[in-house]
């Protein structure tokens, strides 16, 4: 027995040595004490030294492992540009001449706006409302918003089908507290400023931009005035309404809807979902009340702020100017190609993942992440089990949704097709308009079908991941299965730490406040007992008071039900990967390295996964229109209601981190 031990010893000893530890000693702040700042203990010493470089309004971990595969595929760009022997209408050919065409800023400069003077033209010969609805149509194609958006999506109540749906868009700030809450009124100066720049490139005297600039921002502030904020587009619910030719045509009787679709090509649907109704009824009236003169410049400020990245240097410079370092903080643009790169992946995506994953994800990858999942859900099926607020009933239908669930891992068993798209060498801008109208036409396809369980939402290059409730599936691209997330190579305590609770994250998706409105087969639908569903609710209700407490900056809080969501996930992911790393090592005491424990190494790797330095433009910016708390929060936030975290560093009363036993939220 004792040669067996010794022997296993060895064996853990040798393994250990050829292992990555997984989080960066080089970070920590020994200085800090982590049972009242864990963050500082955890990054401290990064926190210091890191310069945010000009380019960039946020950089965390996110960015690393953004930034180290974009090393990777700077090398395929490269190869690709110099392959002259693509034949024409091949993904080689494509990738190639998208990709050149989009850094030859030399022609860009001499086209000047020449790309967009078309649209243009066509604007200037719309002559009333039915006019610019008719040639609303032909931008959606080039993913020019006017008023509203309408594509084809998964019935929510019917996950099976698809359903046309339209909602709220068409405005250059996004979103509506830009447009009425007082802290942003440089906000509003400086857009008015940007959109009177844009007028100006396109030869409108300076006065005249300035007049135009003040009618398209006045009409876009009466187009969001009964427009949703961020926290009421959460409510799905509120957003599924159904509408029949009909009862739509009473909605809005100034847009004909049976040109609107006939103009797409497509049958007027039986059932249209309305995703905001009183946003409809409104812009019905503003459309009537609004001078055409009025609504022809409002289109021109919508095409001009879409097609400014793709124009001119200088077009690039007035966009960059406002949506970079007034609305962001950046002091300067990404090299050239990286911002080609952003472009390519949103519009010919699949063709350089298709290169990516050949030589930067292994089968043994891919295995691991599985296993890692694997693990995750036995977790999960232990914790419902051991919910005593839970009853038997709907503990066997949120053990359903674990048995239903879909996982998509690194890249789609079938890459997308691009035999119909044509990309040649006249304009960068007239490639992204070809790429998105093929977008466009395959998603208005999607009506007459089935819904697609094997469609990917994200590209394999994407470093993020995602749970669709529609589908209860939950999906991580082979981009962000890198280190530090992921590294095939680190010990176990630091893969649980980051991309376990990464993985339950996602998973806890499917049970947090919007996934639980969701049944085992995508149904919105009401699974739970009443009696469960108020423990649930008084459950969640905890982690929204938790976050509101936070101030992030100035007096600005983190609002807790907008972000209830994700903080939901992150509380009950790192419990779930705790709980999977624990079993991980059978029964036994884990490995102390370098003087830590695995259960130490866990949690400060979490921790390092959210090192984050931001400026304070885009953190004023985030906390409105972003549904997740800033990192430096999720980094210590959950752990503060885990007495598993407390019992590993021996948090106490009086610690700043310590939140009584009746004030921690435990869900899942």
């Amino acid at each position: 027995m004792k040669q067996y031990y010794f022997f296993v010893l060895i064996f853990i000893s040798v393994a250990l040595k050829s292992q990555n530890l997984g989080i960066n000693l080089s970070y920590i702040d020994s200085t800090a004490n982590p049972c009242n700042d864990f963050y500082g203990y955890c990054n401290g010493k990064w926190q210091k030294s890191f310069k945010l470089p000009e380019s960039d309004a946020r950089y965390g971990s996110f960015n690393e492992i953004n930034n180290n595969n974009l090393k990777n595929i700077k090398v395929i760009l490269d190869a690709a540009s110099k392959n002259k022997a693509a034949q024409a209408m091949t993904d080689e050919q494509r990738l190639r001449d998208f990709f050149n065409t989009a850094m030859d800023s030399t022609k860009t400069e001499k086209d000047g706006y020449a790309p967009i003077k078309n649209q243009l033209a066509a604007i200037d010969k719309v002559k009333n409302t039915e006019d610019l609805l008719a040639l609303k149509t032909r931008f959606d194609e080039n993913g020019i918003s006017l008023f509203f958006s309408g594509s084809v999506g998964t019935d929510p109540k019917n996950s099976r089908k698809n359903i046309f749906q339209i909602m709220q868009s068409g405005y250059g700030l996004s979103n509506r507290d830009f447009y009425y809450s007082a802290q942003f009124e440089n906000i509003r100066l400086e857009y008015k400023k940007y959109l009177a720049s844009l007028f100006e490139l396109i030869d409108i005297p300076a006065e005249k931009a300035k007049t135009n600039a003040e009618l398209v921002f006045n009409f876009e502030k009466q187009l969001v005035e009964k427009a949703f904020t961020s926290l009421q587009m959460r409510d799905y619910e509120k957003m599924y309404n159904i509408y029949s030719p009909s009862t739509l045509k009473e909605l809005t009787p100034l847009i004909n809807w049976n040109d609107y679709f006939k103009n797409k090509n497509i049958k007027h649907p039986d059932t249209v979902m309305v995703a905001t109704v009183d946003y409809f009824k409104d812009l019905n009236s503003l459309l009537k009340a609004t001078p055409v003169e009025t609504l022809r410049m409002y289109a021109k400020a919508q095409l001009l702020m879409e097609s400014a990245p793709f124009l001119s240097p200088k077009f690039e410079a007035v966009s960059f100017n406002f949506r970079g370092k007034t609305l962001s903080g950046a002091k300067q643009m990404k090299p050239r190609w990286q911002r080609v790169q952003q472009t390519m992946d949103r519009c010919i995506g699949d063709i350089v993942s298709r290169e990516y994953v050949k030589k930067h994800f292994t089968p043994e990858a891919k295995q691991k992440i599985n296993k890692l999942i694997d693990n995750l859900v036995i977790s999960y099926r232990e914790r419902i089990t051991s919910r005593t607020w839970m009853s038997a009933e709907t503990k066997k239908q949120a053990n359903r949704k674990l048995d239903l669930l879909i996982r998509k891992i690194g890249y789609p068993d079938t890459w997308k097709d691009y035999s119909q798209l044509t990309i040649a060498q006249n304009s960068y801008w007239e490639n992204v308009c070809a790429s998105t109208k093929l977008a466009v036409t395959e998603n208005l396809a999607d009506l007459k079908k089935p819904v697609d369980r094997n469609k990917w939402q994200m590209t394999a290059v994407t470093v993020n991941a995602y749970y669709d409730g529609s589908t209860n599936e939950i999906t991580f691209p082979a981009a962000i299965l890198q280190p530090p997330f992921f590294d095939a190579n680190a010990e176990d305590a630091a893969n649980y730490g980051t991309m376990g609770a990464i993985i339950g994250h996602e998973l806890t998706h499917g049970f947090d406040d919007q996934g639980s409105q969701f049944d085992a087969d995508g149904n919105m639908k009401m699974w739970w007992t009443k009696e469960d569903y108020e423990n649930f609710k008084s459950k969640t209700q905890m982690i929204v008071n938790q976050f509101d407490g936070y101030t992030a900056i100035d007096t600005m809080h983190v609002n807790g039900s907008m972000t209830q969501g994700e903080n939901i996930a992150d509380l009950g992911g790192l419990t779930m990967s705790y709980y999977a790393y624990k079993k991980s090592l059978g029964g036994k005491p884990s490995p102390k390295i370098n003087g830590l424990t695995g259960e130490q190494r866990f949690f400060i790797a979490w921790a390092q996964g959210w090192k984050q330095v931001t400026r304070d433009a885009e953190l004023k910016r985030l906390l409105t229109v972003d549904y997740h708390s800033p990192a430096y929060f999720r980094a210590f936030a959950p752990l503060s209601n885990m007495k598993e975290f407390y019992e590993t560093f021996g948090v106490k009363e009086g610690d700043k981190l310590f939140t009584p036993e009746s004030k921690r939220v435990e869900i899942w």
